[in-house]
């Protein structure tokens, strides 16, 4: 049996759901319009063209920085506000155990349980574990660990249930 516990508060949660941006695919092609705005904004300035033109430069720029590096972030910062007002709380302590099925308890109180046969794939991140259920997941935090190690889940997941698909975790969520 296998015991995970962590405090899921709002640094987590954005650590754990926003990608590296620079690994991202849709990065490069904002960079390129960022770029390619900068040198419009440059020339559109250098020649005093119109405002629009100049506006519309700035405008691409703004849009651009914000798309490539600022929108999963904000996007995880109110997707994490959202569940604490849902939940009444500003922080919650997670414990996931694991044995014959996955039982998972929040702030000390059961919440759920998950059977083996719902797990669609097991994930594994550098610092989490990820079971994929549906179109949600069970984490567990590599650090979290109170009743065995990473290493020793990662060995029982492949030996006991090797019907679970095992793969690696995306590199723009490897962290």
């Amino acid at each position: 049996m296998f015991e995970n516990e962590y405090k899921m508060d709002i640094r987590r949660y954005q650590r754990w759901t926003t990608p590296i941006f620079y690994k991202v695919a849709s990065f490069w092609p904002w960079l390129f319009i960022f770029v390619l705005s900068s040198v419009g904004a440059f020339i559109f300035y250098k020649n005093d063209l119109s405002i629009r033109w100049k506006s519309l430069a700035l405008m691409l720029m703004l849009i651009s920085v914000y798309r490539s590096i600022l929108f999963r972030p904000m996007l995880a910062g109110k997707q994490f506000k959202l569940m604490r007002v849902q939940k009444g709380k500003k922080f919650w302590n997670c414990k996931v155990v694991v044995g014959n099925t996955i039982r998972l308890y929040e702030d000390g109180e059961f919440s759920n349980e998950i059977f083996f046969k719902q797990v669609k794939k097991f994930v594994e991140a550098r610092s989490y574990f990820d079971l994929a259920v549906d179109n949600d997941f069970v984490r567990l935090d590599k650090a979290g660990f109170t009743k065995g190690t990473p290493e020793e889940f990662r060995e029982w997941m492949l030996k006991e249930h090797p019907e679970i698909p095992y793969e690696k975790e995306k590199k723009e969520f490897d962290k």
